[in-house]
């Protein structure tokens, strides 16, 4: 039996970028994950989150930027994005708020 915040905790948001919305129409879901997630723990939480079949997660620790404020150098946090790919007679559509 699952926690109750495991799925929450696991899973940020959705990652929305050109890439992203072009992926899609391949039957790609692009995350924001904890950086600490395993491959097993998101798609368990992608299952019950969304009730989606997935056929296999990729991950991708995304480096945090280097950014200057007036004097002041500061580095953006490290995070991690997880590309799930969804079998093919899944639908994406509750991505949509069209009714």
């Amino acid at each position: 039996m699952l926690k109750k915040n495991f799925l929450f905790q696991t899973i940020q948001s959705i990652y929305v970028s050109e890439k992203s919305n072009q992926s899609k129409e391949n039957n790609v879901l692009v995350l924001k994950v904890n950086k600490n997630a395993t491959k097993k723990e998101i798609k368990i939480s992608v299952i019950n989150m969304f009730q989606l079949k997935v056929k296999k997660v990729n991950l991708l620790n995304v480096k945090g930027k280097k950014k200057n404020k007036g004097k002041n150098i500061f580095f953006k946090k490290n995070w991690k994005k997880a590309y799930v790919f969804l079998k093919s007679d899944q639908n994406l559509d509750f991505l949509n708020n069209s009714e």
